[in-house]
């Protein structure tokens, strides 16, 4: 089965520090990147019958580290997450310049982010360096297919579409539904996160509950056991002497209920006792 791959861009740098990616006000481009790029996958391989793999999520890939990893057919897809800068509005996406399918993947994921968040779309695109190759490494120097997404501006009204979870869900299944739609994929039908009802168990395997139509007999064992006023054994009321015997009234919470007399006095007290084999 064919596999794809959603890479979040930035996170290491290449000498191994924080590449935050583009910044404003606070925020980030690596940290909203790889939520949208987790929320793409796990819609992906929740609804479609085809593996998507996450790269890069917790920022220990610098962009050599994730090309490197990216020189075979592990993988027939890739796409690079981002968010975009310098003051624009809208999303677009790159493809390399002579593939076809790379085209129609930019074209379906820049209308799909455009109608979920209510953006500009500002197209599919290719970028050129000054050899005529492809700007972008992970486009230009990986094995498969490669695009890299512009998902919104952070520096703009566009980062209120995807500053919070909700929006970035938005966002990353918008590019997962793009995806699956180019590679001719049907989504599948998930259930509802409702845990099943257990089926009852067959009457021969259920253990027996214990019958007290009438008072059985309790004797205690060989040292003092202490009763209590609840089932949870924390409100002591008296003490059942050694080898004392009692009645059993009934069994609550897993623990005996008797009726035994107070030493010296023409009275009786009920409570619960923790020791389970003086029952007769």
């Amino acid at each position: 089965m064919s596999k794809i791959v959603f890479a979040v861009g930035h996170g290491k740098s290449r000498k191994g520090g924080y590449d935050s990616g583009a910044t404003h006000n606070g925020y980030h481009e690596f940290k909203i990147a790889r939520e949208i790029a987790k929320h793409a996958q796990e819609y992906y391989n929740a609804h479609y019958n085809e593996h998507c793999d996450l790269m890069n999520y917790e920022g220990n890939l610098s962009l050599n580290d994730r090309i490197n990893r990216l020189q075979d057919n592990t993988y027939d897809l890739v796409a690079e997450f981002h968010l975009n800068a310098s003051g624009g509005l809208g999303t677009e996406c790159y493809y390399h310049h002579n593939s076809e399918k790379g085209k129609k993947y930019a074209k379906q994921i820049t209308e799909n982010i455009a109608n979920a968040l209510g953006v500009r779309n500002r197209g599919a695109k290719i970028r050129l360096n000054g050899a005529d190759r492809d700007f972008f490494g992970i486009i230009r120097q990986t094995k498969p297919c490669a695009i890299l997404i512009e998902t919104v501006f952070i520096d703009s009204s566009d980062l209120e579409t995807v500053k919070d979870a909700a929006g970035q869900r938005k966002c990353g299944e918008a590019i997962a539904r793009a995806i699956a739609a180019v590679r001719g994929l049907a989504e599948n039908e998930v259930e509802n996160d409702v845990p099943e009802e257990e089926p009852s168990k067959p009457a021969e395997t259920e253990k027996p509950k214990e019958e007290f139509n009438m008072a059985k007999t309790y004797k205690n064992g060989s040292t003092p056991e202490n009763v209590y006023a609840d089932t949870a054994l924390k409100n002591k009321i008296g003490t059942l002497s050694k080898y004392e015997q009692c009645e059993c009234l009934d069994k609550v919470n897993g623990r005996y209920l008797v009726k035994y007399k107070v030493t010296g006095k023409n009275m009786y007290k009920t409570g619960f006792v923790k020791y389970h084999g003086g029952l007769e």
